[in-house]
């Protein structure tokens, strides 16, 4: 699942080009948002039956939907200033004790290796995106994947553990 703001620079293309390389596996891909891009990925991936757009949903409803997901997507254009950012879906996605999947250049791709919490290729490589959607689907550490990444988030992203480095300039 990918959720979150759907633009150019989020490179959902990179998401659909890889459902059509894995249109014959087990994976569907849930894509939840809405932003300047959907009305050219919905059309992109129309043909694709293992591609499901949501668009827009409320915060209340979000709980339910990461609890149907396996993994979570993260995606972003390749570009030297973007891959410098850690965009905060990666934040939510480890607080809700989820797997990783991403596609993206620099600090995500530190964290998620460095938290253990799922696989990573380069920013907009589909074939790399898809290679690690078959590896995480072979996987036999899927929870503990899940573990890491609540573990990671609780270690580093907390909001009180943060203010208590700030306080204490640990930062």
């Amino acid at each position: 699942m990918f959720a979150g703001n759907i633009g150019e620079i989020q490179s959902i293309e990179t998401i659909i080009r890889a459902a059509e390389i894995l249109k014959k596996e087990p994976v569907v891909f849930h894509i939840v948002g809405g932003g300047t891009d959907l009305d050219r990925l919905k059309d992109m991936g129309k043909d694709l039956h293992n591609v499901i757009f949501y668009g827009r949903r409320s915060l209340e409803e979000m709980p339910k939907l990461y609890a149907m997901a396996d993994a979570m997507l993260v995606t972003l254009a390749s570009d030297p200033i973007l891959s410098l950012t850690l965009p905060g879906k990666v934040q939510s996605y480890m607080a809700a004790g989820k797997p990783i999947i991403g596609a993206i250049d620099g600090e995500t791709r530190v964290v998620i290796a460095e938290a253990k919490c799922g696989f990573c290729g380069k920013a907009d490589d589909e074939t790399e995106l898809a290679e690690n959607i078959k590896k995480f689907i072979g996987s036999d550490n899927i929870l503990e994947m899940g573990k890491n990444a609540r573990r990671y988030y609780e270690e580093n992203f907390d909001k009180m553990l943060f203010m208590d480095k700030l306080e204490f300039n640990l930062i």
